[in-house]
């Protein structure tokens, strides 16, 4: 029993030193990569290069230009999900541009080292995604998805 005890003590400890490492996640975090997905489908260029908050500089017009060049279809994304995940010492904040309901869904990701501003931004596929965030330590949604649909079953309870 004691050994049982000290094994789960050891994980437990071993757990919360990496989560530790791991700074704390903005919130403003989500609502900024949001809305760049949205100024990146409307195509305002400058105003994504100056108006998120990255800790260096932020990418130019013409690179969020190739950035949405990468896209298959911008003209209608959705701004609800998002999720945040850590991974490589890393937050990564993905918005995917429709709801995630397949692998195939596309992505804009960020990466942030301190959780308060952004490094870098890509494009990816939801398939990455979920990869990666199954493996992380830590998994923060925005809101999360749920796909299908709701089935209502009766809970007729037990007839005494």
């Amino acid at each position: 029993m004691k050994k049982t005890l000290l094994a789960v003590l050891a994980l437990l400890l071993a757990g919360m030193a990496a989560l530790a490492g791991a700074p704390k996640l903005s919130p403003g975090l989500f609502d900024s990569a949001k809305q760049a997905l949205v100024s990146l489908a409307d195509g305002d260029y400058e105003g994504l290069s100056n108006g998120l908050p990255f800790s260096g500089s932020a990418p130019d017009a013409s690179r969020w230009q190739r950035l949405a060049e990468s896209y298959s279809d911008l003209t209608d994304v959705q701004t609800e999900y998002a999720v945040a995940f850590w991974m490589d010492n890393l937050w990564v904040v993905a918005v995917p541009v429709q709801p995630p309901s397949d692998g195939s869904v596309e992505v804009l990701a960020f990466s942030s080292e301190d959780g308060s501003s952004f490094n870098s931004c890509r494009y990816a596929t939801w398939e990455q995604v979920e990869s990666a965030y199954c493996d992380s330590s830590r998994v923060i949604w925005d809101k999360e998805y749920v796909g299908g649909s709701a089935t209502v079953v009766a809970d007729w309870g037990r007839q005494e």
